[in-house]
């Protein structure tokens, strides 16, 4: 069988090995839900149906905005230089892997704070917290993409940071291999300096409009619905357990882990790839 990445030759184990972390993590399903995952699932579509239609709306509303901002890329919310300054130079894989982890908790830390604060305002309260909620996963996505020295600024790398974020919040999801594949194929094509004319069409699979600026409207509002439902699951699953402010406080920290730990395989391994490509092209 070909391999789909020949240029995994040129890595060494070590590497090899960080790759393969990568691929195994996201490429294989979750695991089946155990008796009370399933009993848990069966509470929680219960508790989503009766959640009144203006909170699903609002939630979506939201959500599409905050996407809508980082395609108009208005949503930059990282100082690469101030970054790279924390970071310093010529780190190993594995000090960049650590210093983003570092990067990751802390980041976690504040998101939880905050989900606690919005928390107590109850559903209308989460509606209220998806602006304060999205930019700091946007932020923990950026900062995660210049620890491994991927660029935040080309056009190009907006659509990148809104599949993290997809593929942050289907970790749990039996989708997550499918999603990921496409993640892994979107990071070829950006490699290969598509334009975003050719990223639109390719993300806009099913979406049938009458230009690349009415697909990307349309597929970001496809997106947000499913964001939208995972966070309002989040938070009714949380609520099943715990109640009050600790609702949004778990909420927020399981989601921006999740997004961060998202953000950290695929920029990893577009760090990889490109140390593969370069050895590859050496006289």
């Amino acid at each position: 069988m070909r391999d789909p990445n020949p240029w995994r030759r040129f890595l060494n184990p070590h590497e090899r090995a960080w790759l393969e972390d990568t691929e195994r993590t996201w490429l294989t399903p979750p695991p089946p839900r155990s008796k009370w995952g399933t009993w848990g699932e069966q509470k929680l579509n219960a508790l989503v149906e009766k959640v009144p239609e203006n909170i699903k709306m609002g939630l979506v509303d939201g959500v599409q905005a905050a996407l809508e901002q980082m395609r108009q890329g208005s949503t930059w919310l990282v100082s690469a230089e101030a970054v790279r300054q924390r970071l310093g130079t010529g780190l190993s894989l594995p000090e960049r892997d650590a210093f983003c982890a570092d990067l990751i908790q802390t980041n976690t830390t504040g998101l939880t704070l905050e989900g606690a604060v919005a928390g107590a305002g109850g559903l209308v309260g989460l509606v209220a917290d998806i602006p304060i909620l999205y930019c700091c996963l946007f932020r923990i996505i950026q900062e995660v993409s210049i620890v491994y020295d991927i660029p935040v600024e080309p056009p190009q790398e907006r659509f990148h940071v809104v599949q993290v974020l997809e593929l942050g919040h289907s970790f749990s999801n039996r989708e997550r291999p499918a999603l990921t594949t496409q993640v892994f194929q979107l990071q070829d094509v950006i490699r290969r300096g598509a334009s975003l004319e050719e990223l639109e069409s390719l993300l806009a699979e099913g979406v049938r409009s009458s230009g690349p600026h009415t697909q990307a409207i349309v597929r970001n509002l496809r997106i947000a619905r499913q964001l939208a439902l995972d966070l309002l699951e989040r938070k009714l699953l949380q609520g099943l357990f715990i109640l009050g402010s600790a609702i949004g406080a778990a909420a927020n920290y399981q989601l921006a882990r999740d997004v961060g730990l998202a953000a950290r395989h695929l920029y990893r391994r577009r760090f990889l790839q490109n140390i593969a490509l370069q050895r590859l092209q050496k006289p």
